[in-house]
């Protein structure tokens, strides 16, 4: 058996993300045209599949699970390995480990245009080690989409506001439909809740709001997030020297 038995699973979020992506495309073919596209806590690697299927150029399906990305590496053998000769879907789509934090992160850092991933804020104590990740990982100008869902007796909201607020001080920024980079990354005219509101049926909306809600976010750097971040990477790096006695 797999150990972490939530990467094995498609969860309810990982498929409201990619209907999310699929209506993306749709409305704009080439919003992940000649994109690279990481996708974080991928599990079984389903969003990262149909990001491939999109028109991505690159596609990196990550976990800090060896045995997950196992599963996931196999799903998107099988899923893409007969879609070679298909110009649409990305050439290059691989797993790889990536624990989240600021040291592991630096080695992918400004690599993706966009971030993608889902209910990845259920546990608070991940939200600093998780937003530094998606801050030094995202290229100036790129976007992070993250979608999480409720459960019950647990509302979205608040564990959204939370790690919002986190994200924040880590030099990403929420973005709305009037954001400069909503219409440079071709999100399009509607709303991030429009938007999730668009994949979701009526019979869906009424159990997902007895459980707590959904919320989709879109996110981008700060102006002033790449010095900032840096001059903090320099200090993170300093006190790690110090912790292993590296000169």
């Amino acid at each position: 058996g797999v150990s972490g038995r939530t990467g094995v699973a498609v969860w309810n979020s990982g498929i409201l993300l990619t209907r999310l992506l699929d209506e993306l495309a749709n409305s704009n073919p080439s919003i992940f045209a000649n994109k690279t596209i990481l996708e974080l806590g991928c599990g079984t690697a389903l969003a990262s599949i149909a990001s491939a299927k999109l028109g991505a150029s690159s596609v990196v399906a990550t976990d800090a699970n060896t045995e997950v990305l196992a599963l996931a590496r196999r799903n998107i053998e099988r899923n893409l390995s007969n879609n070679n000769n298909n110009n649409n879907v990305a050439t290059d789509a691989r797993t790889a480990v990536l624990q989240w934090g600021l040291m592991d992160a630096s080695e992918y850092e400004n690599v993706a245009d966009v971030i993608i991933g889902s209910d990845l804020t259920y546990n608070s104590g991940s939200w600093v080690a998780l937003s530094e990740t998606m801050a030094t990982v995202l290229k100036p100008g790129g976007i992070v989409i993250y979608l999480s869902l409720g459960h019950s007796g647990f509302n979205v909201g608040g564990e959204m506001g939370g790690f919002l607020s986190v994200v924040g001080n880590m030099g990403l920024q929420l973005l709305t439909k009037d954001s400069v980079e909503w219409k440079d990354n071709g999100i399009g005219g509607r709303s991030a809740e429009e938007l999730v509101g668009s994949v979701i049926t009526s019979e869906e909306r009424d159990v997902i709001d007895s459980n707590g809600g959904v919320r989709v976010v879109f996110l981008g750097k700060k102006k002033t997030a790449v010095a900032v971040r840096k001059g903090y990477s320099q200090n993170t790096a300093e006190k790690a020297a110090l912790k292993y006695g590296v000169q």
